[in-house]
């Protein structure tokens, strides 16, 4: 009969977080996953780096059809894609949810959402974040804090946010048949980032893709336009936002993927997986 598996990341989250928890655990790093088809339910115990490591690895023994539902609890010291598949619920609610869930035996109704696919030479990652520009310093800067209290993790993205919006940097990027000076580029099949924001408009089905150009006036004071995804933006200089499908991209420079920096080592295509269950606590 399937049981539920339950990953923890050691190195994730703002200490140990113990959980009565009915069926296999497995700490990522300690091996090879196991066959996560043979399990009813995913459990990723974990931040935005885990969710991105663990299903990166997943995908490479298992198509996404043949994946149980995943259910992902917010305990990394950046939680984007938890929050936004969890409704904005904090750790607690979702461990509760998550008991209640198990103890009843019954999964709620699963949601289908894609991952973005990052092929790169002879490398493939996926995750629900990819980021370019701006995103990468903010990320850089973060990483070089140490971890500490919720409170402090929390001032310290926003502080490392700002600090890469600030940032005079830009990044050549090749793009629709032009070279440009990118300024900070995002693309997800995530419906809200950091804080609730949802930076990106535009009609039709694909990643989310906000570009913001070098040439772009007024990048501070507009900054708040731009998180909320006011679309008059679009008639500015310097501002871009839709949905796609697939993009090709030829940059200079790294990129991210959840939080997680990776170097540049040709042509990139973005392109989106095929849809995962998730279950939402």
């Amino acid at each position: 009969m399937p049981v539920p598996l339950l990953l923890t990341n050691p190195n994730a989250g703002l200490g140990e977080r113990q959980l009565a928890f009915p069926g296999e655990r497995f700490v990522l790093g300690s091996g090879p996953l196991p066959d996560l088809s043979r399990f009813s339910v995913l459990v990723l115990a974990g931040g935005d780096g885990t969710v991105q490591r663990t299903l990166t690895e997943a995908l490479e023994l298992t198509p996404a059809s043949a994946l149980p539902p995943i259910a992902v609890l917010p305990a990394g010291r950046t939680n984007m894609s938890a929050v936004d598949i969890n409704h904005h619920r904090r750790f607690t609610q979702c461990v509760k949810a998550l008991e209640a869930m198990l103890d009843g035996g019954v999964l709620p109704p699963s949601t289908t959402r894609p991952l973005v696919q990052v092929d790169q030479a002879d490398s493939r990652q996926y995750g629900l974040f990819f980021g370019l520009g701006a995103v990468c310093f903010g990320v850089a800067h973060w990483k070089g804090d140490r971890p500490g209290s919720q409170l402090g993790t929390t001032l310290r993205t926003v502080w490392s946010s700002a600090k890469g919006y600030l940032a005079p940097k830009h990044q050549t990027v090749r793009w629709n048949g032009e070279t440009r000076q990118v300024f900070a580029m995002i693309a997800t099949s995530l419906n809200r980032l950091l804080f609730g924001c949802r930076p990106y408009w535009g009609d039709g089905k694909g990643m989310h893709n906000t570009w913001v150009f070098a040439n772009a006036q007024g990048r501070v004071r507009r900054s708040l336009r731009l998180l909320r995804g006011d679309a008059s933006l679009a008639r500015l200089p310097g501002y871009a936002s839709g949905n796609q499908i697939d993009i090709e991209l030829e940059l200079d420079g790294p990129y991210t993927i959840d939080g997680e920096l990776f170097e540049n080592r040709g042509p990139l295509r973005l392109s989106l997986s095929e849809p995962l269950r998730w279950l939402a606590l």
